[in-house]
Parts: structure tokens; sequence; C-alpha cells
């Protein structure tokens, strides 16, 4: 799938991040998951801009969370988790939650090493679910 230029194609990629910075959500909405997978690499430059472009839109990314929590990437995982904790209520998307609460009480080896278990119950915690 070919993005538009504010979806940055390597980590030199400074115009996009100028680009997204102007781009309004409605237009970057469709992408939100490619701009997600920047949230990979919490050293990746793009890191830093790309979870503050996102940051005020989290409660429409249930789905894209979902896929995230779906996923055997337990660094990203704790990555989004984080960045739901910026949320100031929790989510409503029922999956996600199930996720979460998934993540929280039934945790794999990979996301207790990894420390995703952990991020996932503080954050139940904070949103009440625990």
């Amino acid at each position: 799938m070919k993005y538009p230029p504010f979806v940055p194609a390597h980590k030199s990629d400074e115009e996009a991040i100028k680009l997204l910075r102007k781009t309004e959500w409605s237009k970057a909405r469709p992408y939100a998951m490619a701009l997600l997978e920047w949230l990979q690499d919490i050293n990746s430059p793009h890191f830093n801009p790309i979870y503050n472009y996102l940051m005020p839109y989290i409660h429409e990314l249930g789905a894209e969370f979902c896929e995230v929590f779906r996923s055997d990437d337990n660094i990203w995982k704790t990555n989004c988790i984080y960045l739901l904790e910026k949320a100031r209520a929790p989510l409503s998307d029922t999956n996600l939650l199930a996720l979460l609460m998934r993540i929280a009480t039934d945790p794999t080896p990979g996301e207790i090493c990894d420390d995703t278990a952990q991020a996932a119950r503080e954050l139940a915690e904070e949103w009440n679910l625990l």
C-alpha cells in the first residue's frame, strides 16, 4: 500500500513529520495504523512526534489498538498502553477492554518478560477495571 507523504517512509523522513503536523486528522485517520507502527520502537526519531500527534485522537483508535494487542510484539503493546494511559477517560471499545484485561490477568510469558502485563495491570487499575 502506498501511503501519503505525511506517513514517514523511513527513519530519516523528516519531511513527512513536518507534513503530518500540518495534516488534519480527518485526512490522517485512514492511515492511523501506519502511524501507530512507528510506535514499535521508542528509539525511532518519529516516535515522539507521532505519539504526540495521535494523543488527542486515541479515543478513536480502539480497532487499531486491538490489532496491536493481538500481535506478538510485546514492546509495541507496551508502548501503546503508555499512550492509552494519557487518555483522560477509559476507552469504551469492549474488544479493546477485553484484550487489555486478558494481558493484565492472563499474560503470555513474553508479556510478563517485557513488562507488558505490568503496564496493562496498571492501566486496568487506573481505569477501575481491576
